[in-house]
């Protein structure tokens, strides 16, 4: 890179903002996954403010991680009727907000109590800072992302590049799995890891992994099943809790990453679940993508499966299409992709084998 294109990246990064700066809102800061990943944020020096929001009171959280000697500065705001004032001028909303005791039970039972919380905030970001970047941490983020959208297109706030599900959690547990298996340093590692956020569509995609490693059958299947059921593991062996400080983790990272990428940093590749083309039958997906400015620079697609892969991708997909489907249908939205058609040209991806028999 040139002299001249150094400085020039250096005024957008430092201008991009105005005298406001970088201002992420994290609401929900109270909760389990809240309070962890709202030190590690306070702790970049990319952001400029961090401002916590929650339903409960939370200047305390606020005071203390002010005591923090980082240039970030926190500031605080509690209850609903407060949520606008936390959400002006963010250039990033995090939602890892959740409805009271869903930490351990299933997907399926979460998303009636989840979907009315992320509903009401999300509302509130189309009105108070419809330019913002989405990204919802809250689960089942197979089905809130698909309502989530329709709810910023009636607003007239959806920017499809700007709302993401974070997924990444999965390629962080790849990454150690694969890691430990291999006796490597777990930052040394990248594992893909596509499809959705729930044990069934969760597609570690091994043989991209990087360093190459060769791995024995029996392998691939525990470290899938590993990747897939860590969830319940944790929940086993450290109840009440689902691994808030692993998601809080992987939280931040990929807020890091979007906030370089917005500020002009080039090469930022994270995973997650969004608005997609990649599949015909899918309308979002989780795969590898380059963040930019404006969010979404380029969707990197599906890697190279092996049979495994792809197989268990196949299996996915129907399961995908029902979660995807269920989140759309809660604002009402019924335009769905069709069926296989067995008359239609050959497609690129082809449908699996069961599309055309499931229930609709």
């Amino acid at each position: 890179m040139s002299v001249f294109n150094k400085i020039l990246m250096s005024l957008k990064r430092n201008f991009s903002y105005g005298r406001s700066g970088m201002k992420v809102t994290v609401v929900g800061a109270a909760g389990k996954i809240g309070q962890p990943l709202c030190l590690m944020l306070k702790q970049s020096p990319l952001i400029d403010e961090l401002c916590i929001h929650d339903i409960k009171p939370i200047s305390g959280l606020g005071l203390e991680l002010n005591h923090i000697d980082t240039k970030c500065k926190v500031s605080t705001h509690s209850g609903k009727d407060n949520l606008p004032l936390a959400l002006q001028n963010s250039q990033v909303v995090v939602i890892v907000a959740a409805a009271p005791g869903t930490d351990v039970i299933s997907y399926e039972e979460m998303w009636e109590p989840n979907s009315k919380v992320v509903r009401e905030i999300v509302s509130e970001v189309a009105k108070n800072c419809p330019r913002a970047f989405i990204a919802l941490a809250t689960n089942p983020i197979n089905s809130l992302v698909p309502m989530v959208s329709e709810i910023l297109k009636k607003c007239g706030a959806y920017n499809p590049n700007g709302l993401f599900g974070i997924t990444n959690l999965d390629t962080v547990r790849a990454n150690t799995f694969v890691a430990q298996v291999q006796g490597l340093e777990p930052e040394c590692v990248m594992v893909p890891v596509v499809g959705g956020h729930s044990p069934e569509t969760i597609i570690p995609v091994l043989s991209q992994a990087k360093p190459c490693a060769e791995f024995t059958n029996a392998e691939i299947e525990n470290i899938t099943s590993s990747i897939r059921n860590a969830r319940e593991n944790i929940i086993k062996l450290k109840p009440p809790e689902s691994g808030p400080l692993a998601k809080a983790f992987a939280s931040a990272r990929f807020i890091i990453s979007l906030v370089k990428a917005v500020q002009g940093y080039p090469d930022v590749v994270e995973s997650a679940f969004v608005s997609s083309k990649v599949h015909p039958f899918l309308r979002y997906l989780s795969t590898p993508l380059l963040l930019g400015p404006n969010g979404i620079a380029k969707n990197l697609g599906l890697p190279k499966f092996t049979e495994f892969e792809q197989c268990i991708f196949d299996n996915a997909v129907p399961v995908l299409a029902v979660d995807i489907k269920k989140g759309e249908k809660a604002v009402g939205i019924y335009d769905l992709p069709k069926p296989c058609d067995p008359c239609a040209p050959p497609r690129e991806t082809p449908c699996p084998h069961d599309w055309c028999e499931m229930k609709r």
